[in-house]
């Protein structure tokens, strides 16, 4: 709408503005009234209430009156003397620097008005992980993942060189709502710090939270024993043990160590610890997560994990399905916990298998009542010659429907055989190879045409070096095992299987003649070894046989020479050129060659790098690096055996070879 008369200049704007900046004290508050108040605030904190109190300090909830907010206070007791004071200031500078989630955060420290020393910091719910412990509705899982995090925490501190010395489920917040935080690092002291650094006069007796102060410093049943003998070393161990108190709790409700006082104090030096299974049956608690409390509170420092970070990972692996260290598992707790972790796609497959197998034989009653159904038909056909055209031509569409349903299953069979092949080749080759000829040979009764069920049946007999077999149904020159025929050509009388196996001398005969007829298929000799190595019941004399596997694989390298030893039980391998010992490929096990040979101790002597992953697979106990030019650690090795490995002094990075290996025995790392 346009003005209806000329324009007036407004100036009320600029009176308010005026009187805005010419304000008087009074104006000043009725404008900025959070200002002002935020200006006179005289007292920063107010309204403290005590939450708790231990030997050195008292903890106090407190509102800050700049902020708005309420806090944690931390005070030094009124009856601490100044001989506390460094020690209270040297815990909040240590609090302090360490920046990590799960860890209290320090906000503000000064000087109280009666000259005593306090800091502040996050105020989080009032529970802790005892609390959360001795609530019975409490998820056993929800508990572990808390353990995770204070893990974490720790295992972050002592990358500091910090260690807590006060580990403890009172130390630990834990709301319900996913924060946890490690609190009280009174006597948290950095490693390698001496007991003369850390001495300061102090009661010896417990007060309140039974932290005990002087000669003896930390938490009754949750002290590790060189915490309970004067003048012992504690390091990073030290906590290790105090989290695994803390593991005992979570399973089983009780601390570690019970009785007197005193009684704890005896229990605690002489390592005294019931395994929880046997103490608590009950609780059903997992024999991995005991093994692992176990090894956490061995009472000998370096019997217990070499870092937080494994206990850790220890935690991780169960509630992922994966064994633990600590328990040592055989093949068939792997096995079963491989089954658990993959029951979808295991399920999904076996019900597969049935569900082709009861349409298998449905397909085939289903063919019987369609017979019988034209047989119906041809004789109204002849009752009925005015519609035999039209009955014709429905048998034809029926007959044709029926003749794709049976050619469609064929093929699904014929690919579960080969997805079976190649899931269990290397894992179980005679079951695996029995399964596969069942499917192979449902889709041959389906479908006798099938090209895919007899490349599947083609390489089955390969496998088995049962060439004869192979050449009653070759597999065309356009197949994708075709270069296949250049071998069963060469060996057309062999007739082999699984319980008829060749000599020793003639399978390795076989093996080299491969390397000059088509030296492209090492994932195929890899399989055939695999396969007869599993089927043969006598396995001595072998060696010949793992040597010319190797020699295929790296094409006859005149370099590469194997002296086993099978009375001593050792192997030493060596050659100036680079090698193979593993077939890296889809089709190949990835795992190393030299498995088919029993030896415990292996040296390697090689003027190439030799990758550390390339050993995955040997039961080895010793391993001798020390003549290998170059060590690369590119992957996980897991050894369950591995006891010793020696090396040369400066060779590698020692403790990166530890942390590579994996090896339920205590693992010895010799520098000569």
């Amino acid at each position: 709408m346009k003005p209806s008369g000329p324009f007036q200049l407004d100036l009320r704007l600029a009176d308010i503005y005026r009187k805005a900046s010419s304000l008087d004290e009074d104006g000043l508050e009725e404008l900025c009234p959070s200002y002002t108040e935020f200006s006179r605030v005289d007292v920063r904190y107010t309204d403290h209430c005590l939450l708790g109190q231990g030997s050195v300090k008292s903890v106090y909830k407190a509102f800050n009156n700049h902020t708005k907010r309420w806090v944690a206070m931390a005070c030094l007791r009124e009856d601490r003397g100044a001989d506390f004071y460094d020690l209270f200031v040297q815990e909040v500078w240590l609090t302090a620097s360490l920046n990590h989630p799960n860890i209290i955060t320090v906000h503000d420290a000064g000087v109280d008005e009666k000259g005593l020393p306090f800091f502040t910091m996050d105020l989080k719910g009032d529970s802790n992980l005892l609390d959360r412990i001795q609530d019975q509705q409490e998820d056993r899982h929800e508990l572990l993942e808390i353990f995770m995090k204070v893990c974490d925490a720790v295992a972050y501190a002592h990358s500091k060189e910090i260690v807590h010395l006060d580990l403890k489920p009172e130390n630990i917040q834990a709301d319900e709502f996913g924060d946890v935080l490690v609190c009280d690092w009174g006597l948290a002291k950095w490693i390698g710090e001496t007991e003369a650094d850390e001495e300061w006069a102090g009661p010896s007796h417990p007060i309140h939270n039974m932290t005990l102060v002087g000669e003896i410093k930390g938490s009754l049943g949750f002290m590790a024993p060189e915490q309970v003998i004067p003048g012992a070393e504690k390091n990073y161990r030290t906590d290790i043990f105090a989290l695994g108190c803390i593991l005992h709790l979570i399973l089983t409700g009780h601390p570690p160590f019970t009785g007197t006082k005193q009684q704890i104090i005896e229990a605690t030096r002489k390592g005294e610890i019931v395994p929880p299974r046997r103490q608590y049956p009950e609780q059903q608690i997992p024999e991995a997560l005991e093994a692992v409390v176990m090894k956490a509170m061995a009472p000998l420092p370096e019997d217990r994990y070499d870092s937080v970070k494994l206990l850790r990972n220890e935690i991780f692996n169960f509630l992922s399905g994966y064994s633990t260290l600590a328990e040592k598992p055989g093949f068939f707790r792997e096995a079963r916990l491989f089954l658990a972790r993959n029951r979808i796609p295991t399920t999904i497959t076996f019900l597969a298998i049935v569900v082709l197998s009861a349409m298998s034989v449905l397909f085939i009653q289903n063919l019987e009542r369609q017979r019988e159904k034209t047989a119906l038909e041809r004789e109204r056909a002849v009752e009925f010659a005015t519609q035999a055209e039209n009955v014709t031509t429905l048998y034809q569409d029926e007959l044709d429907r029926s003749e794709n349903e049976r050619w469609v299953l064929a093929r699904k069979l014929a690919t579960s055989a080969s997805d079976l092949k190649k899931l269990g080749i290397f894992i179980r080759p005679v079951e695996t190879v029995r399964e596969v000829r069942k499917l192979v040979d449902s889709a041959f009764a389906l479908n006798p045409n099938c090209a895919s069920a007899r490349l599947q049946r083609f390489s089955l007999d390969c496998i088995m070096l049962d060439f004869k077999g192979a050449l009653n149904h070759p597999v065309t020159l356009d197949s994708d095992v075709a270069d296949y025929l250049l071998f069963v050509n060469a060996f057309s009388s062999f007739n082999f299987s699984e319980e008829h196996r060749p000599s020793v001398l003639q399978l390795t005969e076989f093996l080299y003649n491969p390397l000059v007829i088509d030296s492209s298929h090492p994932a195929l000799m890899e399989r055939v070894v695999a396969y007869d190595h599993a089927a043969r019941s006598d396995k001595s004399g072998y060696a010949p046989v793992v040597k010319a596997l190797l020699d295929y694989v790296n094409k006859k390298n005149d370099d590469l020479v194997m002296q086993y030893d099978a009375v001593a039980s050792s192997l030493i391998l060596s050659s100036n050129q680079k090698i193979r010992l593993v077939i890296s490929s889809e089709w190949g096990s990835n795992e190393c060659l030299l498995r088919f040979l029993p030896f415990r101790s292996f040296k390697p002597v090689l003027s190439e790098q030799l990758h550390l992953g390339d050993l995955q697979g040997l039961q080895i106990e010793t391993l001798d690096l020390r003549d290998c030019k170059k060590v690369v650690i590119d992957d996980t090795l897991i050894t369950p055996t591995l006891k010793k490995v020696y090396v040369r002094s400066g060779q590698l990075d020692v403790e990166k070879l530890r942390l590579a290996i994996q090896s339920n025995d205590h693992l010895e790392i010799i520098e000569e």
